[in-house]
């Protein structure tokens, strides 16, 4: 009971942290609109590779954060400077976009350096928000599932975790490629809006140190 509890669950919080647009959502859009829904489901695999290696980093955590408190004081600065590097490369990218031309926007971007996989996995891995979210999530359910912290219920904790960002990222490649006859605005203004995010997110922690 406790393991299918702890799963479920782990699936309704990580598809509420995960569906709000973030960083690797729009990504994951990008991707779908402006290239193809194969590269975005490659890329989407590299990133819940980090999704599921930063829940198993969070439910560690979440054994210690009760009596060192300081942890996540840390990690908020550390996700802080991440957001604040990231908003300032998306701001450069967009403007560079807009210079090159409008037409070349609409029509596709550059080739990236990276392979899709990989590119999931540099984007996702600057990501460090859902390391302390999970870390509640977990200290939360353990107030009320008994043995949540063992090694069995913790596994399925972080299945769950894993699935329910798999099934948001997943929505929002086919949503996006659906309707990208509507989204114009987005194809064009795509690192405007991700920077935007990003800065939002930077200014949010920065507040709450």
């Amino acid at each position: 009971m406790s393991i299918l509890l702890a799963f479920a669950l782990a699936v309704l919080f990580s598809a509420i942290g995960v569906l709000p647009p973030g960083i690797v959502n729009m990504t994951v859009a990008n991707y779908s609109v402006k290239k193809t829904l194969k590269k975005a489901k490659k890329f989407i695999n590299g990133a819940i590779l980090v999704v599921f290696l930063q829940s198993v980093l969070a439910f560690t955590f979440a054994i210690y954060l009760e009596s060192h408190p300081k942890i996540m004081q840390n990690l908020k600065v550390v996700g802080s400077v991440v957001f604040v590097v990231l908003t300032v490369f998306f701001l450069g990218k967009g403007v560079q976009s807009h210079i090159q031309s409008k037409d070349e926007v609409v029509k596709g971007s550059k080739k990236s350096k990276l392979k899709p996989f990989y590119h999931g996995i540099v984007i996702s891995g600057l990501n460090v928000f859902p390391i302390p979210y999970y870390a509640f999530v977990s200290l939360y359910l353990s107030t009320f599932i008994d043995d949540f912290f063992t090694n069995l219920v913790g596994l399925f904790f972080v299945l769950g975790t894993t699935l329910g960002t798999f099934l948001i990222f997943l929505s929002y490649a086919y949503l996006f490629r659906k309707i990208k006859s509507n989204v114009t605005f987005f194809i064009k203004n795509i690192n405007f809006i991700i920077a935007f995010i990003t800065a939002l997110i930077a200014c949010f922690t920065l507040y709450n140190l």
